[in-house]
């Protein structure tokens, strides 16, 4: 047994909770050991004397005293002005009140403008060509509808597109071999 043993054994032992195997240990190690024999002395008498509590007098002031305290106390709650339901907006304060209503005009502002107007009737109208066959490319037809009366649809308004010209390059390009 060694000490760090000892010292987790020591309440067990002095409630006679140890098989006998353990509390001839528990012995033999302290014979063998003085620090151990003063440590259970010490453990002891700190358990004779918290079980007999002396007895604690307080003064006799201290019940009047105590009681007029609560009294004091209980006034004052009573005394005091109501806040609950004085200058609030809406169960708010008011510098609360201001902030919740700046927030709630920010979110429809912004749900206003993120959200498109489907009524609008300002919409422009969208105008249809027909489908070129000769540029699809037959390789990526599972990409397209099958229906092969499909029509791409373009917004006349669409200034993104580029517009088709008929560039000559051959003379500015040249290409090179990788000579690696």
């Amino acid at each position: 047994m060694n000490r760090y043993e000892f010292e987790d054994k020591i309440s067990d032992y002095l409630d006679n909770q140890l098989s006998i195997s353990e509390r001839k240990e528990f012995e033999s190690f302290l014979e063998n050991d003085d620090e151990a024999h003063v440590l259970l002395e010490s453990v002891r008498k700190t358990i004779k004397l918290l079980d007999s509590p002396w007895p604690i007098k307080a003064s006799d002031e201290f019940i009047p005293n105590l009681l007029n305290r609560i009294n004091v106390e209980k006034n004052k709650l009573a005394n005091k002005p109501d806040r609950t339901s004085k200058g609030l907006i809406l169960g708010f304060s008011p510098a609360n009140a201001f902030l919740m209503s700046a927030a709630l005009i920010c979110f429809v502002v912004i749900s206003v403008n993120i959200f498109p107007d489907f009524n609008n009737s300002n919409q422009s109208t969208i105008v249809s060509e027909p489908v070129n066959q000769s540029t699809m490319n037959l390789n990526q037809s599972s990409l397209v509808s099958k229906d092969n009366s499909s029509v791409f649809q373009a917004d006349s308004s669409d200034t993104t597109t580029i517009p088709k010209t008929n560039t000559q390059l051959n003379d500015k390009i040249k290409f090179v071999k990788n000579k690696r």
